[in-house]
């Protein structure tokens, strides 16, 4: 019989040392009184401040920190994240809690249908508590506008670090993967239209937590490149080793 757990959790971190402890101690409790096996795997992606020394202070169950010297890109570590963890499903989440982690209740009774379940911030019945910025609202809103218009139609909200992935979606989404930073939420969720995995939107809560690193016009310059590279590799057949949509 399989030893592999149930759940596995991989949380891409970039020089988190200052904010990761709380976020990790509170999904290792909550994940503690759960039924279901689970791991836990931080991508340390080439911090270079004491990440993984802060992690490793935790102690925590079923935890490990993997990760690479040269930072890579969050798309890189959650890529890899998936490579080396052991789960039947993967959820993939932010290290800063953003999404309350027992948000993934709403997401766990949906795995048998949908084999990519994500989070939403622009659903009905979604809860937004600490909004983001007027600049960052501005530039998100317009980017979602272009993603949906260019290439998911119909998915309100692909940036969401909430997402939820049955282990052989996964393998089969990253195959294909070629974006390693800003956009690659979308690329992902191309892929699996692309191959035809149906994908799940659930409102979920969310607030805005200080301490990003993501500049407003920056990301939003660079997401709106790479979603014209997808677009533009999608033309030329990049992704054509994938069951095409029609």
């Amino acid at each position: 019989m399989s030893d592999d757990p149930y759940l596995s959790v991989i949380i891409p971190a970039y020089n988190e040392a200052l904010r990761i402890t709380e976020p990790l101690n509170y999904i290792a409790k909550y994940l503690s009184e759960q039924k279901y096996t689970w791991e836990i795997v931080i991508v340390n992606d080439g911090s270079d401040d004491d990440t993984a020394q802060a992690v490793d202070n935790l102690h925590l169950p079923n935890t490990q920190i993997i990760g690479y010297p040269e930072n890579r890109g969050k798309g890189y570590a959650v890529n890899y994240g998936f490579k080396h963890s052991r789960g039947r499903y993967l959820l993939m989440c932010d290290a800063d809690n953003s999404t309350p982690f027992e948000q993934i209740e709403k997401l766990l009774p949906l795995v048998e249908q949908y084999p990519v379940i994500i989070g939403s911030r622009r659903l009905k019945n979604s809860q937004v508590i600490v909004k983001q910025q007027v600049a960052r609202l501005i530039a998100s809103n317009l980017g979602n506008w272009l993603i949906q218009a260019l290439l998911l139609p119909g998915i309100t909200d692909t940036q969401c670090g909430f997402k939820l992935f049955s282990r052989e979606a996964a393998i089969e989404i990253t195959r294909y993967q070629t974006i390693w930073r800003w956009g690659f939420d979308i690329e992902l969720l191309y892929i699996a239209k692309k191959n035809h995995l149906k994908i799940k939107q659930v409102p979920i809560k969310w607030r805005n937590v200080e301490g990003s690193k993501v500049q407003s016009a920056k990301a939003f310059i660079n997401t709106l490149n790479e979603l014209l590279k997808i677009r533009w590799q999608s033309i030329c057949g990049k992704y054509s080793g994938s069951r095409q949509s029609h």
